[in-house]
């Protein structure tokens, strides 16, 4: 009898610590806000791959990483892979590296991306993903999951994103 109570609680234990540790692996709740002024929310993207660029308007290398990482949007289209550039400037007038959502559309053009663009002004979803470099990229898999991240830019490759696409074809597969 208590060799059976002793399987049945290790069979219910190893359940718990199961879905302790999916619910661990997944990625936390994440919802911004865009340039444009909608919502974006991360927990309405299952299903699909999601490319989060965080970086912003003083990262010295943004003019040559956005045409790069819209190259990757444009390589990825009708993929189910959604890919956005979240800015982290300041939202508040005054506030030092602050850029109004106008002037973030117009950053984001002058460097030839067409992406939409999400704000992260406090910081909240950089910091739960771990992010503490720019520029960093977060793939989050059809799952919810941090599949890989991918952190500085390197002009001298071909697309500046080499790994980054050969992560997404794995998803893909």
């Amino acid at each position: 009898m208590i060799r059976k109570n002793t399987i049945r609680h290790a069979v219910a234990l190893t359940i718990i610590l199961a879905f302790a540790i999916t619910a661990l692996a997944q990625t936390p709740a994440i919802t911004l806000r865009t340039a444009d002024g909608g919502s974006f929310n991360l927990s309405d993207k299952r299903g699909r791959v999601v490319v989060l660029a965080f970086g912003a308007t003083w990262v010295p290398l943004s003019a040559k990483e956005l045409p790069a990482l819209q190259k990757l949007a444009d390589r990825y289209a009708g993929r189910k892979v959604d890919i956005y550039w979240v800015s982290i400037n300041a939202a508040k007038p005054g506030a030092r590296n602050a850029a109004t959502d106008d002037e973030l559309k117009a950053f984001a053009t002058k460097n030839g991306l067409r992406l939409p663009v999400l704000r992260d002004p406090d910081q909240t979803a950089f910091r739960a993903l771990g992010v503490a470099n720019l520029p960093t990229l977060i793939i989050i898999d059809r799952e919810g999951k941090v599949a890989h991240k991918h952190v500085g830019f390197d002009p001298d490759q071909a697309d500046g994103y080499g790994e980054v696409s050969q992560e997404l074809d794995k998803l893909l597969k």
